[in-house]
Order: C-alpha cells, then sequence, then structure tokens
C-alpha cells in the first residue's frame, strides 16, 4: 500500500513497526477493501492515491470509476506488502542460506499467482486481446472488469464470476457483430452512412447519452463528448449497448 514516494518528515507519517507511510497512503490504510468508505473520501483524495501508484484518471467522469480503479489497486497491493517484511530477517541471523530459502519458496508462489492475475506489468486487458470465446474463461475477474469498464458496460450487479464471463461474452459476439457487418455493407450508401458515428464515421454507433439519451457516437468517441452534440445537453455518462 505504500506509494514508495521520497517525502520530506512534514509530509509523511511515521508508525512504529510498520512502514512509514505518506499523508495520502495513510488516508487509505485500512479502508481499501471497504467500498462504502471509499465513497466518503473526496474525489481529489481518490484521484491523488491513483497518481501516486501511476493510474491514469482521465477517462474516469463518476466517483465510482475512481473506487472502481482503487479496488483494481488493492488487488494488486497485497503482493507489495508481502515483499516488505524480509529485510528484518535476514538481519537477524547471519546463517543466510536458509532464510533465503523460505522467502524464495513464498515469493515463487505469490508470482505464480500473480502472473494469473495480471496480464502484464502496465498493461490492462482489452477485448482486442481477445481473438475466441475459449479465451474469455482464462482471464481473471479483474481483467472481466477491466473490458467492461472499458467498454462502458455496467458490472454493478454481478456476484460470481460466471456473471462477468457472460456480460463480456456479449460484448464480444457484439462487436464481431458489428465488425461483420461493417465488411459486408462496406460499399457507399445511406442505409450504411446512419449506422455510423457522426463524429468519426468509421465505427457503428454502439453508445447512448444519459440522460438525453441520442444515439450518435461510437463508445470511443461517446467517452470523449462532454456535450450531446444534438441537443447540447450535459453528458452525464456514456454507456455501451448491446444490438438485439
Amino acid at each position: 500500500m505504500d506509494c514508495k514516494k521520497s517525502y520530506c518528515s512534514h509530509c509523511f507519517t511515521p508508525q512504529d513497526l510498520q512502514p512509514w507511510l505518506c499523508h495520502t497512503c495513510q488516508r487509505f490504510r485500512g479502508i481499501l477493501f471497504e467500498r462504502a468508505e471509499l465513497m466518503k473520501l473526496k474525489v481529489k483524495d481518490l484521484r491523488d492515491y491513483l497518481h501516486l501508484h501511476e493510474i491514469p484518471t482521465q477517462m474516469c467522469r463518476e466517483k465510482e470509476e475512481l473506487v472502481d480503479l482503487v479496488l483494481c489497486v488493492s488487488d494488486v497491493s497485497p503482493t507489495s506488502d508481502t515483499h516488505i517484511p524480509p529485510p528484518p530477517v535476514t538481519t537477524q541471523e547471519p546463517n543466510t542460506p536458509i532464510i533465503t530459502v523460505s522467502p524464495s519458496t513464498d515469493n515463487g508462489t505469490t508470482e505464480s499467482s500473480d502472473s494469473e492475475e495480471v496480464l502484464a506489468p502496465g498493461r490492462r486487458a482489452s477485448l482486442s486481446d481477445l481473438r475466441s470465446v475459449e479465451d474469455i474463461e482464462a482471464l481473471s475477474v479483474r481483467q472481466l472488469k477491466e473490458i467492461l469498464a472499458r467498454n462502458f458496460v455496467d458490472y454493478k450487479g454481478c456476484c460470481e464470476k460466471w456473471e462477468l464471463m457472460e456480460r463480456v461474452t456479449r460484448l464480444y459476439h457484439d462487436q464481431k457483430d458489428l465488425s461483420n457487418n461493417n465488411k459486408l455493407y462496406a460499399g457507399p450508401g445511406t442505409a450504411v452512412e446512419e449506422n455510423l458515428c457522426k463524429i468519426c464515421m468509421d465505427s457503428p454507433i454502439d453508445c447512448v447519452f444519459l440522460e438525453c439519451g441520442h444515439m450518435v457516437t461510437c463508445t470511443k468517441c461517446g467517452k470523449r463528448m462532454n456535450e450531446c452534440p444534438i441537443c447540447r445537453q450535459y453528458v452525464v455518462r456514456a454507456v455501451h449497448v448491446f444490438r438485439s
């Protein structure tokens, strides 16, 4: 949980028998796994914590999205905490061969488990990484949530992994059908242009604006719009829409 940044004596909170924490990390200590407590924090505190861990927040429009990112960071942070105890253990006895064997085996198990949870350092799961439906079964819960969040699909009501897999599978088939339709009707025509995003004129329309309810853009363009291009109403949220 420690951000491992360098601060002066006035900008961190020293604690006995615990790693020193800056004020931002100290504010989050003990509540990382409690969503209700995270929602009580200010948006500025959430952004500061994510910036300390080098997590971009430019695409987050709501406080709930920032909380979701903090919860994703908390899934990886316990592994970094497990690497803190070894230094005091190695200084207790000069007989290092026995001491260094046990941490190495523990680290091996944690690294193997971490490899299942994370694709690569700094690499987030994407729908374009999936080549078939079978690839969805190999994804972890965190990766499934990342794919849904990047495509503006709500997963708040999902309590089990199979529910997340069901939504990602539906999203995968939806994107595949749209791409097949674009290839099939690639020629010029007004019917095809009506289904294209009015901003980029490249991707199909698959996004609805809240609260006005207009559908004129794709998901990628919709997340960058501050106001609806039709009614000029402020866009509260852009939601991905599945086609039947």
